[in-house]
């Protein structure tokens, strides 16, 4: 997605009466700037709420009242996910996709720059080469580190 634009404030400066993330995040997506671009990463981010910001698992907030963390969630093409298991188990199902494009996001930050149409051959490869060895993400940042397209960036 495009960056936000630069008069956009990371998140509305009057978070008073939102007492959980998703609250926030309704404030926040009031800005029509704003709106656009978080009615698709959003929903992704509620299946994550069970964890805090250091990665404990948590079921309640620690704010006032002490609200109960609603990881549930719907995608933008409609998929109802329960929690972070439901989150898992559809990225499982659509696994080569996810490994795809998590191989194409490692190379454009690797080489800091953004893929062209002529990297897809090696795209493939590293995607081949990642799925025969049960894409495990040590084999993906061996496999970018030694890549044509890191090696000649």
């Amino acid at each position: 997605p495009s960056p936000p634009p630069p008069d956009v404030e990371p998140l509305s400066p009057d978070l008073r009466n939102a007492k959980t993330i998703r609250e926030q995040l309704e404030l926040h997506r009031k800005h029509e700037a704003c709106a656009s671009c978080h009615r698709k990463i959003d929903p992704m981010g509620f299946a994550f709420e069970n964890f805090d910001p250091v990665g404990r698992w948590r079921t309640h907030y620690r704010t006032d009242g002490r609200p109960q963390i609603d990881p549930a969630t719907e995608l933008p093409n409609g998929d109802q996910l329960a929690d972070i298991v439901a989150f898992k188990q559809m990225l499982l199902k659509r696994e080569p996709d996810f490994a795809r494009c998590l191989t194409e996001k490692m190379l454009t930050y690797a080489t800091g720059r953004r893929l062209e149409p002529l990297d897809r051959g090696e795209v493939n490869k590293i995607t081949t080469a990642l799925a025969k060895n049960g894409n495990r993400l040590r084999d993906l940042v061996h496999l970018v580190a030694t890549s044509e397209i890191f090696l000649r960036k």
